[in-house]
């Protein structure tokens, strides 16, 4: 507007100066002068006040920039570090378990969908226990036995209650698959332990010695201890079911009163495992080789 208000002055200027005598063509000229002036001074104001503008919201968008950037940098560095640590976890089973969940998650039937999302969900709480040395569920949880049965390198140390329920476990399935595990173990250089926990001398019967038997012939060393019978400095500290795997983790079994599996937790923490350690070598030397017990009067 300010523009074409010069340009009308300019005009109206051009057709004066045609009829108007030389001292009327100077107080135009003037007058036109004085009027640019004042155009300029108004596009100059304006300009001014552009700027002050300008300058009043540059803080707050160099804050908005500022903090963009921090944090598309701090996303850049979060996924830099993401994968600095997926390089440390085995590539095949990192790339398979990629690759099988974008696949059972876009073209399973929605079941298997959400079984999948189910699986990993759980397998992401669990890691996320794990990152504190350890990790729970309900009841008795054999693939967590097997895995580290699996995984073990140097030892395995394990106690084993003979009650009734206890007992029937040795001729079932899953027991077959843990001594298959434990005989493979031992076939890449594990040593394997196993202390018999019995209530009394009245457990100390064929069926014992049948059973630990069975599994020294795998390369399994036994041993039986009658909780009545151990020392008195002794029977203080626990006797209930763990298993210790390379001294550096444990696998326990809750029981309730009725002898049935209610729990399974693994724990890593250094002083937890340093105290199972301990208490299964105090346990160990009280025990006696299960071939060498004798059989109870009266049988």
């Amino acid at each position: 507007m300010k523009v074409l208000i010069s340009l009308a002055a300019g005009g109206l200027a051009s057709v004066i100066a045609k009829v108007a005598d030389s001292e009327a063509k100077w107080q135009i000229g003037v007058g036109i002068f004085v009027g640019g002036c004042i155009l300029i001074l108004q596009l100059l104001g304006d300009l001014i006040n552009q700027v002050r503008d300008f300058k009043a919201v540059l803080p707050q968008h160099n804050a908005q920039t500022q903090e963009t950037v921090v944090r598309s940098f701090a996303q850049i560095s979060e996924a830099t570090k993401f994968y600095s640590e997926m390089e440390r976890l085995p590539s095949d089973g990192v790339a398979a378990l990629a690759t099988s969940a974008v696949e059972v998650v876009s073209r399973g039937p929605d079941i298997m969908r959400r079984f999948a999302e189910e699986l990993m969900r759980r397998l992401a709480v669990d890691m996320e226990a794990l990152k504190s040395g350890g990790v729970d569920c309900a009841g008795e949880n054999h693939d967590w036995l097997l895995t580290l049965t699996n995984c073990a390198m140097n030892s395995i140390d394990t106690t084993s209650t003979l009650s009734l329920v206890d007992r029937d476990f040795w001729n079932s399935g899953p027991a077959d698959r843990y001594l298959q595990a434990q005989r493979e173990a031992i076939a890449r250089g594990v040593t394997v332990r196993r202390l018999f926990l019995v209530a009394d001398s009245a457990d100390l019967n064929d069926d014992l010695r049948q059973l630990s038997q069975e599994q020294e012939e795998l390369g399994i060393e036994t041993r039986v201890v009658v909780r009545t019978q151990l020392p008195q400095n002794v029977r203080r500290g626990l006797v209930d079911e763990f298993i210790v795997f390379d001294k550096a983790t444990c696998y326990e079994i809750e029981q309730d009163q009725l002898h049935v599996n209610t729990s399974t937790r693994v724990r890593a923490q250094e002083e937890h495992v340093r105290l199972r350690t301990q208490r299964f070598a105090e346990l160990w030397d009280a025990g006696v080789p299960t071939q060498t017990v004798g059989t109870p009067a009266g049988e």
